[in-house]
């Protein structure tokens, strides 16, 4: 696991810490409940759009070629 990967982990659980707390102390009602819930799910969905990496995080290059060999 590289380090930057590791210290990013760390900071976004001592963020969703944070507003958790914050939440559970701000919150008066379902509403406030359902907000929250909402605000978490869009946060999820944006991690796993940026998770989805198209080329290799080292080279970023494609993992497939083209020779003129191949049947394309």
């Amino acid at each position: 696991m590289r380090a930057s990967f590791l210290v990013q982990t760390l900071i976004i659980l001592v963020v969703a810490a944070g507003l958790g707390y914050l939440v559970v102390h701000a919150a008066k009602g379902w509403a406030g409940w359902i907000v929250f819930g909402v605000i978490v799910c869009a946060a999820i969905g944006v991690a796993v759009a940026q998770w989805q990496r198209q080329y290799p995080a080292a080279s970023k290059k494609r993992r497939f070629t083209r020779d003129s060999d191949s049947q394309w």
